[in-house]
Parts: C-alpha cells; structure tokens; sequence
C-alpha cells in the first residue's frame, strides 16, 4: 500500500509557487475539452478536487487566466507551470496532478483507494486517442458538468 503524505502538497517547476492542503483530494478528473489540452498542453488534463477549506498556499502567488465565464486557470508567472482551476460558485480547488509532489499516492484508477476518478469531455477528446482504462466516461452534456454553469448563474442572481 502506498503512503500518502498528508497535507498533501505541491508547486510549480522553478518553486516559485507551492500549495498544500490538509486534506486529501476527493476526485479526480482527467478533461479532454479544447481549453484544458491547450492549458496542460496534451492530450488532456489531469485533476485532482481539493476542499478550498482545506487548501492554502505555502509560497508565492498565482497569476491567473479567466478561461472562460465559470473559471479561471492559474499558474506560475514565473515558469509558467499550470497549478490550480477554481470554478466561479465554488470553493473547491482542482490541481494539475502534474504539480503534487507526489502523484504516484493519488493514482487514478478505478481501484484508487482515495477516490473516484472520471474522464469528462470525451466528446471534444482528440479522436485517435483511445480509453481503454475502465474509467467512467461524460460528454459535455452530462449534468455533473453542468454544475459549474448553473453555480456561476446562481451566483449571479444573488
């Protein structure tokens, strides 16, 4: 069994920026939309949910980039390195599993102790890469990721 190091923590390349969180992630998400393959630059983006509660920064500051109107993707300005996703209404924090310093500890698999991953996007995933790794699979119609849309609208009428 594997040890997983708790706070769980992480950073850019250059160590400009590190985060921990003294709780372990809740999920993960491998998006194979348009804008995550071109932030992470591949075939998709890898993520694990945080509680925003439980997450804080230890080191630097997060530029950030508003994608879209539900969120904003943030990274080092000083290396580039994507880090963090936030979506408006919600205070939970995804981080690019590239970036935790250890991601062997938060396998995404269907067998994964920790927690459920997902593919989500598939219907915008690069057409000749293929899944094969048994993991659910959700299409931008799915009403789990529409979530993020209703929770922007929502705060906006308050």
């Amino acid at each position: 069994m594997t040890i997983q190091h708790i706070p769980v923590a992480g950073g850019c390349l250059c160590g400009v920026v590190r985060y921990e969180s003294k709780e372990p992630p809740i999920r993960g998400y491998i998006c194979h939309c348009t804008m995550c393959r071109r932030n992470y630059g591949g075939f998709f983006g890898a993520t694990v949910r945080f509680p925003g509660s439980a997450f804080k920064l230890t080191k630097g500051e997060l530029k950030s980039y508003a994608a879209s109107k539900f969120a904003k993707r943030c990274f080092c300005a000083d290396c580039g390195t994507p880090v963090a996703y936030f979506y408006a209404g919600n205070s939970d924090v995804w981080i690019y599993v590239g970036s935790l310093d250890h991601p062997e500890e938060w396998p995404m698999t269907k067998e994964a102790p920790w927690g459920p991953s997902e593919h989500v996007y598939v219907d915008e995933k690069i057409p000749w890469y293929e899944i094969s790794d048994g993991l659910p699979q959700r299409t931008s119609a799915s009403k789990t990721l529409l979530s993020a849309a209703v929770a922007y609208v929502d705060g906006l009428r308050r």
